[in-house]
């Protein structure tokens, strides 16, 4: 574990948590690198049946990616999808461990937070949380398998709504599209995570690994990023992109033209 990754194993659930307060627990491609690492180890690890998946506090789960990296991340096509990729690698670690993983979200799960969430097999949040994917405020593009596994969850047309308008979901409206899948108040969340967890680390262990992976072999969309390179290379070679990225930057509204 790091300073800014702690791993704690009870009974069976591992609770693994991003804490990184002073970029409201936003994902650097190292964290990516670093929590892809830890669910590797913890498939091999038989003392536990389920992960639980949080963010440090009572604000956020995770805010997003980290937008210091941005600047040189973003700055080509080949760089963006090669950060992409990097995030891809915490996702489809998600997707791969045989083993149940749970959201806990108390607080925003924006951006590349809403992303990973979407990851995890189930999401429990608390009525204080919010999502979203603003990429469309901002001129950026989101990953092919980051795409198609919200619309897999919520829909084609509620996943363009998300994608397209950027707006913030509230907890309620989550719920009712499908994005979470229990919803409590904030001083029950923790109750209720564990509760789950406990449900499904008592149930048989390779009962819960086939079905995990047999719907993520038959029903997941490919992990490949680089699928989207065509898509990058107009957007992030774009006249908006570059206006995006500044504007977001400065704090100002972006000027679109669509070039």
């Amino acid at each position: 574990m790091t300073e800014e990754l702690h791993l704690e194993v009870r009974d069976g659930i591992a609770w693994l948590t991003v804490d990184r307060p002073e970029v409201r627990n936003a994902l650097s491609a190292q964290v990516c690198r670093d929590l892809a690492a830890n669910l590797g180890a913890l498939a091999d690890d038989k003392s536990v049946r389920v992960v639980v998946l949080r963010g440090a506090g009572e604000k956020v789960f995770v805010s997003g990616a980290d937008i210091r990296e941005f600047r040189e991340s973003l700055a080509t096509p080949q760089s963006a999808l090669d950060y992409d990729a990097n995030a891809e690698l915490l996702q489809t670690a998600l997707r791969r461990l045989p083993k149940p993983v749970i959201a806990m979200i108390q607080g925003y799960a924006v951006g590349s937070g809403c992303i990973v969430a979407v990851a995890c097999d189930f999401r429990i949040a608390s009525t204080a949380a919010r999502f979203g994917i603003p990429v469309a405020k901002f001129g950026f593009v989101a990953p092919i398998p980051d795409v198609l596994r919200l619309a897999h969850l919520v829909g084609a047309a509620r996943a363009k709504w998300m994608l397209m308008s950027g707006k913030l979901l509230d907890a309620k409206r989550a719920f009712e599209i499908g994005l979470i899948d229990e919803l409590v108040e904030p001083d029950k969340l923790l109750e209720a995570t564990e509760a789950f967890a406990r449900v499904l680390a008592d149930n048989a262990p390779l009962t819960l690994k086939v079905t995990k992976e047999t719907i993520e072999e038959y029903m997941s969309p490919s992990n490949d990023v680089y699928a989207g390179r065509k898509w990058y290379e107009e957007v992030f070679r774009s006249r908006d992109f570059g206006e995006g990225l500044d504007a977001f930057f400065t704090k100002r509204k972006p000027q679109f033209k669509g070039e």
